[in-house]
C-alpha cells in the first residue's frame, strides 16, 4: 500500500495569508464604520449644546454676547472647528412670551478612504419663548 501524500506545506503558507487578509478587511470595516458614525455624534453634540443655550436664552430673553462666546467655547472644546460654525440667534431682549430662536449651522467634512471627501451640512434650529 501506498502512503498518503500530505499537503501540510501549503497549509503553513496559506493560513497566515488568509488571517492577514481577514485582519485587513475587519480593520477597514471598523475604520469605515467609525467614519460614518462620527457625523451623527457631532450632530448630537451640536443639538445638545443648542438645547442647553435655548434654556439660557429663555431666562435672559435673548442670547447675550457672553453666552454666545460661551457657546462657541463649548463647541470648540467638543471638537468643532470655529471656521465652519455659524450661529444665528435672537440678539435683543424679548418680553415675556415673545418668540426666541437659536440656529447653529456646521459644515462637517467627511473623509472616507475609498469614496473621498464630502461636506455634510448640519443645521440645528431651536425655538422657544422668553420667560422674563
Amino acid at each position: 500500500m501506498r502512503a498518503k501524500k500530505s499537503n501540510r506545506g501549503s497549509e503553513i503558507i496559506t493560513t497566515p495569508i488568509i488571517i492577514a487578509i481577514g485582519i485587513m478587511l475587519v480593520s477597514t470595516l471598523i475604520v469605515f464604520s467609525v467614519n460614518i458614525l462620527t457625523p451623527y455624534i457631532f450632530y448630537e453634540k451640536l443639538s445638545s449644546a443648542c438645547i442647553k443655550y435655548v434654556f439660557i436664552m429663555e431666562d435672559y430673553g435673548y442670547l447675550t454676547s457672553k453666552e454666545q462666546t460661551n457657546l462657541q467655547v463649548d463647541l470648540i472644546s467638543q471638537g468643532f472647528d470655529i471656521n465652519k460654525l455659524k450661529i444665528e440667534c435672537t440678539n435683543k431682549r424679548q418680553k415675556y412670551g415673545s418668540p426666541i430662536y437659536l440656529k447653529a449651522t456646521y459644515l462637517y467634512e467627511l473623509d472616507l478612504p475609498i469614496i473621498g471627501k464630502s461636506i455634510i451640512p448640519m443645521v440645528i434650529s431651536r425655538e422657544s419663548v422668553s420667560k422674563i
